[in-house]
Order: C-alpha cells, then sequence, then structure tokens
C-alpha cells in the first residue's frame, strides 16, 4: 500500500479537501489548523495504543534514534537512551562493532539485587522520566565502545508542518479527523473508513515478508558460549 500522505502539511490538505471541498487549505495557527492537528495527534495516540498491537514502524535501533548516548566511557556505567524509548526490544545490549561485539544480557531492574556480587555481562534499564541504560558496575568499561540495541518507540505527534507521520496508512488519521468534524451532523460513514483503515494496518503489520516464513538464521545464542553471565 502505497502512502499518499506523509506529514502534518499533507494531513491538513486531504481533510481539508474532504472536508471542506476546496483549494485552499487553512494555515499553521488558524483554528481549523489547529484544531485538525490535534485531532491527527488523537489518532495517532489510538493507533499508537491500539490494543494487543506493537507496531512494526516503531520499532528501531539506538543507532537510528534521533537521541540517547551511543558510545562508551571509561568508567561510566549509566548512559541516556532516547527520550521517546517505551521499552527495550532486545534481550541483550551489545558493545563493540564488526564481528568483536560483546552481548550484555538485559535483566529487570527488580532482580538486580540477585547480581549484586556477580561480574557478569549484564544490564538493566530505568525507565523513569530520564530513561537510562545501567551496566553492571562490577565490569570495566573502556571507552569509544559503540553501543546498540533494539527499542520500541513511543509514537511522535504533529506540531511543525514538515513532521512525519509514523503510520503506515496516515489516511487513518485523515478519517479520524474528518469522522470527528462530521459527528454533529450524524454521518458515521468517516469513521466507518478510518476502523477498516485501521485494521488493515493491523493486518499488513503481522504479515510475513514474502518467502521468509521460515527463518535460517542461527540465533544470537549461538557461540556466545557463558559470556552473557560470568560469575
Amino acid at each position: 500500500m502505497a502512502v499518499i500522505v506523509s506529514t502534518l502539511a499533507d494531513l491538513v490538505s486531504y481533510t481539508n479537501t474532504l472536508y471542506e471541498a476546496d483549494s485552499t487549505a487553512p494555515s499553521s495557527g488558524d483554528e481549523d489548523y489547529l484544531v485538525w492537528t490535534a485531532l491527527f495527534n488523537i489518532a495517532i495516540n489510538i493507533w499508537e495504543t491500539e490494543e494487543g498491537a506493537l507496531w512494526n514502524e516503531l520499532f528501531t535501533s539506538l543507532t537510528n534514534a534521533a537521541d540517547g548516548t551511543k558510545t562508551t566511557t571509561a568508567g561510566t556505567y549509566s548512559y541516556t537512551c532516547p527520550t521517546l524509548i517505551s521499552f527495550p526490544a532486545s534481550g541483550y545490549v551489545w558493545l563493540g562493532s564488526g564481528v568483536n561485539k560483546t552481548p550484555y544480557k538485559v535483566i529487570k531492574p527488580e532482580e538486580l539485587q540477585l547480581y549484586e556480587n556477580n561480574s557478569g555481562d549484564w544490564c538493566y534499564f530505568l525507565l523513569d522520566a530520564t530513561p537510562t541504560l545501567e551496566f553492571n558496575p562490577n565490569l570495566t568499561i573502556s571507552t569509544g565502545q559503540t553501543i546498540n540495541y533494539s527499542l520500541y518507540l513511543k509514537a511522535t505527534k504533529l506540531s511543525a508542518s514538515t513532521d512525519v507521520i509514523q503510520m503506515s496508512d496516515p489516511m487513518f488519521a485523515v478519517y479520524y479527523a474528518l469522522s470527528e468534524l462530521k459527528k454533529e451532523e450524524g454521518d458515521t460513514s468517516a469513521i466507518s473508513i478510518a476502523t477498516q483503515k485501521l485494521e488493515a494496518m493491523k493486518t499488513k503489520n503481522i504479515m510475513s515478508t514474502h518467502f521468509q516464513s521460515d527463518n535460517l538464521l542461527n540465533k544470537v545464542e549461538d557461540g556466545m558460549g557463558e559470556s552473557a553471565f560470568g560469575s
């Protein structure tokens, strides 16, 4: 399915065409522009929190994230995570580059006391107001090692006209906004289309890539030995 809109400006333009049926879309700062933007962001929140869905568009790696500390410093065991992290999406954090990377097992914060005297390769995430990645303080951390892990993001809300919406079918946001704008008229056609588009995105989200139903790659544990836990 081709993405026919991507930016906030696109969403405003399409909503204007469907709702006002004219070629002059509201400008930034106009009341309609502000209301429509708020409705798009509500649609993003509905999409983001859809029950039972983890959206492919919200998975990324630290390498590709806009912020978050990406290299180590000697003797430093706490590193900032990307601001929009929702939760880590991998069981390991990797330090290093090429084929010389070392995996660090991710443990839960409530398990920390079990590892107080442990010198193994492990770490944990603290996802409070300022999320951080914490490494085992009993280890020796050297400078300049690349940090990488997978993570699941909170959806980005729209504010600037060039902001890009993350969902695979942005027309869901358009039709959701349209349904709210037409609610007082008793017109339910837009919400029906919005619901269909949300369901279609859920179906697309769980579809296997063509010819990739069997993943024959070796698992990450292969060849790791005991390095993840140590003693």
